[in-house]
């Protein structure tokens, strides 16, 4: 059987994307498809299997058409590639499988597919699946789930459970209460599917699991607490594999949690460290960790001299109280600030989440991380607002509140909305501004804070050990790139005096210097683009609101209002329009799909407003004219004038409950307004017939 395996793309306007400095190190991507290409490994040698990461380059439809089906991986973030992908593979009449965390915990929300892949791949489901495919009895779902110990996530557990069971009927192998799949049964991925160079970093996984209950955070539910580790050797085998293959720079250990099993990766690292030093250092490492790595010097040498030279921590917040309604007591515990600077003194530079929007959030939350991440030296900050997501005790909670309003769309950093109702006092549109203002803060258009983060770095990065050899001619084309693209740019002249500080103080350190010159330009580029995104879109939002004003004068006014008001309102309606879609088109084009969305939803609107004037003016010029001029028109002619006003009452009744809950709601009043005003008019009416 030909099997192509179809990795979605993930959306340009995230931090997580890295779109704006990718061009600069001459990459297509920021990482692999690392499960896909495990999943490829555990597929049988009979099946022939093409991989197309559409991160990399377009899936076309010759590729399905090579295909006897398509299997898909992705994360919530993917979705709406994942059903471009699903739709063309229907119109092709080709099957499509679907995998990941994305399926596993939203599968309701996935139309086309024709296979339902849940939960981890080595737990059984694969095999059972392509046993069944061979046999010619497949299924429409195959899910090993696991119902966890703890009273709030088993009642999760079991009512995902029963969602489940709901959602498959008969049509379902669902086999529960068997243990999470170890590690050592899962392969050393297919790196050899990978095209290497168009990456800019390799990824390979240690363990899956974290310990901790972070209220926010669906980990748990998808891999357990229980860190499930692979050996030594089994993750040394895969680090060989990638360096077979000619590859040499950066690998992402994407484990949740790396140190979730401390005894288990400090004989990993001992490995590491000797495979290092005897290929001269042919790969730095990254992943992310909790917290307390900082408590533990010997972990964090072995890390250095590893060469592990960045981690991602979740700091969340620098407010003790709001760490405590959140879970978060692994950082409750300790002086954050301390740690972040003990971590780069073992020459790992932090990069950290935060998250805006908590119940317990106090006012000046955002002055509280900018300060933080200052003092602390943190230039790459992750900050987005909380989102709700399924799996989570905090989704749970909301949702048993009634506060949740949607399911997230995995973008936390862009996306500028909450998926849930804050509490009273606290309000949406401050929380948003005030995270909105924190981003423009942290990446300002002078690049100032950045490089001011920057500095404090370098000043506490002990860094570890380093190649030996001369600079590589990919490095100063990465820097002649750099200086090509960032000398022009607003913050063209903090670039320079940042990389001239950088070698008069820390010659040794300009390679990073330059790196986070490389990935600054990324943070503020898209933080400037989403800014305007957001300006245009309240703009659009404000502009809709005058419309409305005006409809609402229109109505106090009733019969004062004629052709001439109307024809100007609708002139200036075009305008706007024009104007709008000429902004929206000088944008990125990751920005296009939610702001065209937006206008032409305020298209709809401002078209059924227009219809709903006109008509107004329609009916009132045939009534008046009737009643002025003293001629009986007939009962005949009243009924069909009626009928009439009717039709044309469900006809915009029906278009109104096509629209998005915001303008819907504003449409309706319009509605009645207008269905009481016309009742008003046809007493005048009577008689005349």
């Amino acid at each position: 059987m030909k099997l192509l395996l179809v990795y979605p793309q993930f959306p340009k306007n995230t931090y997580w994307s890295f779109s704006y400095s990718l061009p600069i190190i001459a990459k297509k991507a920021s990482m692999p498809p690392l499960g896909l290409i495990t999943v490829a490994a555990m597929i049988p040698s009979q099946h022939e299997i093409r991989l197309i990461d559409m991160n990399i380059g377009p899936l076309e439809e010759k590729d399905m058409l090579w295909a006897d089906m398509v299997m898909t991986s992705s994360m919530i973030v993917q979705k709406e590639s994942l059903q471009e992908v699903i739709d063309m593979a229907n119109r092709l009449r080709i099957p499509v499988a679907c995998g990941g965390p994305y399926p596993t915990q939203y599968y309701g929300e996935i139309h086309g597919a024709d296979y339902l892949l849940l939960g981890e791949a080595e737990s059984g489901v694969l095999d059972s699946f392509l046993r069944d495919v061979e046999k010619g009895e497949v299924k429409r779902v195959y899910a090993r789930p696991v119902i966890r110990s703890k009273a709030v996530e088993k009642k999760i557990d079991e009512e995902e459970l029963a969602s489940l069971y709901a959602f498959s009927g008969e049509n379902a192998e669902i086999i529960s209460g068997m243990p999470r799949p170890s590690m050592v049964s899962s392969p050393v991925p297919r790196f050899d599917l990978l095209k290497m160079d168009e990456y800019a970093s390799m990824a390979v996984q240690f363990s899956r699991g974290c310990p901790f209950f972070c209220d926010f955070c669906n980990e748990a539910t998808l891999f357990g607490h229980e860190a499930r580790v692979k050996s030594a050797g089994k993750i040394m085998e895969e680090i060989r594999q990638i360096f077979s293959l000619g590859y040499r720079g950066p690998v992402f250990v994407v484990d949740d949690n790396f140190i979730s099993n401390v005894r288990a990766v400090k004989r990993a690292l001992l490995e590491l460290r000797l495979f290092q030093e005897s290929n001269n250092y042919p790969f730095t490492f990254y992943t992310e960790a909790s917290i307390n790595l900082a408590r533990d010097e010997e972990l964090m040498a072995m890390m250095r001299d590893a060469r592990f030279d960045m981690v991602f921590v979740g700091i969340e917040t620098p407010d003790k109280n709001v760490l405590k309604s959140m879970n978060k007591y692994q950082n409750v515990r300790t002086n954050l600030l301390e740690d972040v600077r003990k971590i780069q003194s073992y020459g790992m530079e932090v990069t950290a989440g935060f998250i805006i929007g908590n119940d317990k959030d106090p006012e000046n939350i955002t002055d509280q991380i900018f300060d933080f991440c200052r003092e602390a030296g943190i230039p790459k900050v992750m900050a987005g607002l909380l989102s709700a997501v399924k799996g989570s005790e905090l989704y749970a909670r909301l949702r048993e509140e009634g506060r949740l309003l949607e399911d997230t769309d995995g973008n936390n950093t862009h996306s500028l909305d909450l998926n849930f109702i804050p509490l009273p006092g606290k309000d949406k549109n401050k929380i948003i501004e005030d995270y909105k203002n924190l981003l423009i803060r942290l990446y300002d258009t002078s690049g100032r804070n950045f490089f001011e983060r920057c500095s404090v770095l370098l000043d506490h990065w002990n860094q570890g050990p380093k190649a030996v050899g001369r600079v590589k001619w990919k490095d100063i084309k990465i820097l002649l790139r750099s200086m090509n693209k960032q000398t022009f740019t607003r913050y063209g002249w903090t670039y320079w005096k940042w990389l001239f500080h950088s070698i008069v103080f820390h010659a040794e350190q300009f390679p990073e210097a330059v790196a986070l010159c490389v990935m600054g330009h990324h943070f503020i580029e898209i933080t400037q683009s989403a800014h305007k995104a957001y300006r245009l879109y309240t703009y659009c939002q404000e502009k809709l609101d005058y419309f409305t004003e005006k409809m609402a004068f229109f109505w106090k006014t009733r019969r004062d209002i004629g052709e001439e008001w109307v024809e100007r309102l609708i002139e200036d309606k075009k305008n706007f329009l024009l104007n709008a879609k000429n902004k929206i088109h000088a944008l990125p084009s990751e920005y296009h799909p939610k702001l065209m969305e937006t206008y032409k939803n305020i298209h709809v609107y401002l078209e059924l407003t227009r219809h709903f004037l006109e008509k107004v003016l329609h009916f009132r010029q045939r009534l008046n004219f009737s009643i002025k001029s003293g001629l009986s028109l007939g009962e005949e002619r009243v009924q069909k004038i009626f009928r009439e006003k009717n039709e044309f009452l469900i006809r915009m009744k029906e278009r109104i409950e096509a629209l998005p809950r915001e303008y819907r709601n504003k449409l309706i009043r319009l509605h009645e307004e207008y269905t009481l005003y016309l009742d008003s008019l046809f007493p005048d009416f009577e008689g005349t017939y």
